[in-house]
């Protein structure tokens, strides 16, 4: 059994592997070319030589593959390749190899406890049921415990002893205790701690980086130390960063020209030190013109866009009446499909109505359904007309709307134009996703409101840490194909299957398609391990397919490597970003607040005219909004007290002094 994912032949596969490293040779060819064909600029002292070299050794392994046709090891090398490019990846994973020492002690400790239970359970259940089971030998002992602390085998596993002598569980719940409740929480906190004093070092490494780099830059613009920058050295900089530098957002010359503007907040023109050591944090502004939110109809049609008619439209449309008939829309749609759907629910026996497929809306649910629809299209229309499309794409909930009611519409314009599929279930299906919209009401309660504000700021930045535990189970995948593809199997003609059948956990489960004959599958496998629950099960077939245990080293690695370790990682990430973020939500909250007449400060964005800021002459004209985005998820960055430091005039004596 497999997953069915080979949808490629060996020669197709290696083709578009060799493509693909061709496109990157091909990139490397142009970093090379960037550095003006200088090999010392290519593999500059450093991380970038480091780089480098690995991805010249990888490519080369890759192609040397192919060529004596043996990619045993090709799935590793492209994980390898691709860490190569993940610069934030690098920094979960340093951070994450920081934290071994400390968890390494911790699990000596848990080693040493886990051979002393064995050893006693070994003697204490000699001669008994719950001996001949699960203590025979130390070895098999501390397998029982290990499983224990996973939890995948308790209290199962202390029923043998436990009914005939309830004394014999104070020796497994003594163990949980110290194990399982004191000993992997340990290792939990140890994580958290790491991770945190991690990122505060980063922050802090960061900033003396900054500053030390923003010095020595500082000093080549100003040779005769002045004290001063003028304002086309600071322009000759954003050209170069625009030029050689495509990480860093490229500026136009309205945003170099605010940007100059903010840096240089008493006015003179020119830019001091104490000023310049802001260029950092000035970069992280994003900018945005007024004009740009203006709609349609506010551009070709101003005559109906001053009429009273449409005005009164628009103050409907974004009123709260509106929102709540939509509500009331949802409730309605979600109520009327659970009845149509009820009998499937209550569990009956259901015959589908013919009139459902054959393409023409002629069933009191198919006319309801199109009638959603078509209202679902005019919300759409309605409020992409009033608030013009660049504010209501920037609602990731009006994203999802407008995604949904695009589905529905293509959905019904399938089902009903003449064609070999006329299923209107499909319609109610993509419908029945729109009333996931109804969850707003839940979020109308403040704490439930709070945890889906942070979800949605989190989920992005988890990204890095998710992606570690996924390099970590791709690896265990793809060394599990190599080590026990086509071991199980349902094949008669293969001895292995008769073999399988004896594993009685492994068959009674049905747990055919939990093999390592893919990476599909492999990955499956392995997300059930994450999960914990029933891994034995799946462990003892490939016990008898091998003949051996030596498979549980397998199992084992991984559980410590990607549970205990990577796991705990992404729990303390998601702890530490949650408090952040918690925090960051209170920032954001505020009334309206004027600053020094430059700005207007409202949420996490500033509103403000271009043509003078702190009393720099820009050249720039018209209304724009400032927002701050910094770069890395572990910036914190109080947003409010952010721009309102930016929008503060110094005076030009107390920067000189």
């Amino acid at each position: 059994p497999n997953a069915s994912a080979m949808w490629l032949s060996v020669t197709e596969s290696r083709r578009i592997e060799l493509t693909c490293i061709s496109i990157i040779a091909f990139f490397m060819v142009l970093e090379l070319g960037r550095d003006g064909l200088d090999f010392r600029l290519f593999f500059y002292p450093g991380a970038k030589r480091l780089l480098h070299g690995i991805r010249i050794v990888l490519v080369t392994a890759l192609v040397s593959g192919l060529v004596v046709e043996n990619t045993t090891l090709n799935p590793f090398f492209r994980m390898i390749l691709l860490a190569t490019h993940l610069r934030n990846f690098q920094q979960e994973l340093l951070s994450v190899m920081k934290m071994i020492p400390q968890i390494v002690y911790i699990l000596t400790v848990l080693g040493i406890v886990v051979i002393f239970y064995g050893w006693f359970g070994v003697v204490l259940f000699y001669g008994t049921e719950q001996g001949d089971a699960s203590f025979p030998n130390l070895i098999e002992g501390v397998w029982t415990l290990w499983i224990c602390i996973t939890t995948a085998n308790y209290p199962d596993v202390m029923m043998p002893s436990y009914n005939s002598n309830r004394l014999s569980g104070i020796f497994f719940v003594s163990f949980m205790i110290i194990s399982f409740f004191y000993l992997m929480n340990l290792i939990l906190a140890g994580v958290v701690n790491n991770f945190d004093n991690n990122i505060e070092q980063r922050k802090e490494e960061r900033s003396t980086l900054a500053a030390s780099l923003l010095k020595k830059a500082f000093q080549v613009m100003d040779p005769d130390d002045t004290g001063r920058v003028s304002r086309e050295a600071i322009m000759l900089v954003f050209y170069i960063l625009n030029e050689d530098f495509p990480e860093i957002r490229r500026l136009s010359k309205d945003e170099a020209n605010l940007i100059f503007g903010f840096l240089d907040r008493d006015g003179s023109s020119t830019i001091t030190l104490d000023e310049f050591l802001d260029f950092g944090n000035v970069l992280l502004l994003e900018f945005t013109k007024e004009s740009d939110y203006a709609t349609l109809v506010e551009i070709y049609l101003p005559k109906v866009y001053h009429s009273w008619w449409y005005q009164f439209l628009c103050i409907a449309v974004r009123s709260k009446g509106f929102e709540y008939f939509i509500d009331f829309v949802l409730v309605l749609n979600a109520a009327i499909i659970a009845i149509q759907s009820y009998p499937q629910l209550s569990g009956e026996d259901v015959t589908m109505n013919p009139h459902y497929g054959d393409g023409y809306i002629d069933t009191v649910w198919e006319l309801m359904e199109t009638i959603f629809t078509i209202v679902y299209v005019l919300e759409v229309i309605l409020k992409v007309t009033v608030d013009g499309w660049k504010k209501y794409s920037e609602s990731p909930r009006n994203m999802f709307d407008f995604v949904i009611t695009v589905l529905a519409v293509f959905a019904t314009l399938y089902v009903y134009y003449p064609n070999a599929y006329s299923d209107s279930r499909l319609i109610r299906f993509i419908v029945m996703a729109r009333v996931l919209r109804l969850t707003r009401l839940l979020f109308a309660v403040k704490p439930f409101e709070l945890v889906g504000i942070v979800s949605v700021d989190i989920i992005p930045a988890a990204s890095n840490v998710i992606l570690l535990l996924l390099f970590v189970m791709y690896f265990f995948s793809a060394m599990g194909t190599i080590l026990y593809g086509g071991l199980i199997t349902r094949d008669p003609a293969n001895p292995l299957s008769y073999t399988l059948l004896q594993a009685e956990d492994f068959v009674d489960n049905e747990y055919w398609a939990n093999n390592f004959n893919d990476m599909v599958s492999g990955l499956n496998v392995l997300f059930n391990l994450l999960v914990v629950n029933n891994w034995t099960e799946c462990e003892i077939g490939f016990e008898y397919v091998t003949g051996g245990k030596w498979v549980r080293l397998f199992f084992f690695f991984f559980h410590l490597v990607g549970v205990i370790v990577i796991n705990n990682v992404v729990i303390a990430f998601i702890i530490n970003a949650f408090f952040q973020q918690l925090k960051t939500i209170e920032d954001r909250k505020g009334w309206e607040e004027q600053v020094d007449g430059e700005a207007t400060i409202k949420g996490a964005r500033a509103m403000f005219r271009a043509s003078n800021i702190t009393g720099t002459s820009t050249g720039v004209e018209g209304g724009y909004i400032a927002r701050v985005r910094p770069r890395h998820m572990d910036v914190e960055v109080d947003e409010r007290l952010a721009l309102r430091k930016l929008f503060t005039r110094t005076s030009t004596t107390t920067s000189d002094a």
